[in-house]
């Protein structure tokens, strides 16, 4: 009644069962099933499934286990007929998709061609990739942060596969392997993916009391020295440009 079986997890004495529109777990590596009545029977082996309880909410992983991550006991996948990303946790089930990106995530999910997931332990947080549909081949690759408890990023990748490895970060694409946060060897060029270089942008909203103006008086840096600006401009001004003899770590409007 709740689908066909997507994704098992084994975690501990629990095996956590996703299907296309439920979440559940039964007991495993117990010696013990339950009677009709519910009650625990002790048996002579530990090769049995127990009592299934289902997670609240009506929530299942659809059709696309591809996009199931796993770090400690959180547990982060893709509802696609409800337009949603999900975290399971002790708590159970919440949507993370709420978290600012509910229109993105309600227009892009039930179109996709494809749903990737992964955990990036390099900088802690659940990527996913999202292939649009029709001729023209388009995706999305953003990040989740559960110290941000939101979407804090865009990437201009689009990977086969996601996957960590002791606290490295990993991504397949065209059947070759890409270890990321890493510098190709004698280069320094930041922002290269799959071998094609991409531009870095930082795009800031300002969304806290939309009611009332804001006057932006000047923009702080931390970081090391060397560095330079092209160009700062906001829809009411333009900064000049610094160069990398400045260490200057504010930039006056």
């Amino acid at each position: 009644s709740n689908g066909s079986i997507q994704k098992l997890y084994a975690e501990d004495t629990n095996l956590i069962i996703f299907q296309e529109n439920k979440v559940s777990k039964s007991l495993i590596d117990k010696d013990a099933i339950y009677t009709a009545e519910g009650n625990p029977q002790v048996t002579a082996t530990n090769r049995v499934i127990g009592q299934n309880v289902s997670f609240g909410g009506e929530f299942g992983i659809s059709k696309d286990p591809e996009s199931f991550a796993v770090n400690g006991y959180r547990k982060y996948f893709t509802d696609r007929d409800q337009n949603i990303v999900c975290r399971l946790s002790r708590d159970g089930i919440t949507p993370i998709s709420s978290a600012g990106m509910t229109d993105f995530f309600r227009d892009s999910l039930p179109s996709a061609s494809y749903i990737r997931g992964g955990w990036d332990a390099h900088n802690k947080q659940y990527v996913v990739s999202i292939g649009g549909s029709g001729q023209k081949v388009t995706f999305d690759t953003l990040a989740y942060d559960e110290v941000s408890k939101g979407w804090v990023s865009r990437y201009s990748y689009n990977p086969n596969w996601i996957f960590s490895i002791n606290n490295n970060y990993y991504t397949a694409y065209s059947g070759k392997l890409w270890k990321h946060y890493t510098l190709n060897p004698g280069s320094d060029n930041r922002g290269v993916f799959y071998g094609v270089q991409n531009p870095s942008t930082v795009s800031v909203v300002f969304n806290g009391a939309p009611s009332t103006v804001k006057n932006m008086q000047a923009v702080n840096y931390e970081g090391d020295s060397g560095w330079s600006m092209d160009s700062f401009i906001t829809n009411t001004d333009t900064a000049l440009s610094i160069s990398p003899a400045v260490t200057a770590s504010t930039l006056q409007q």
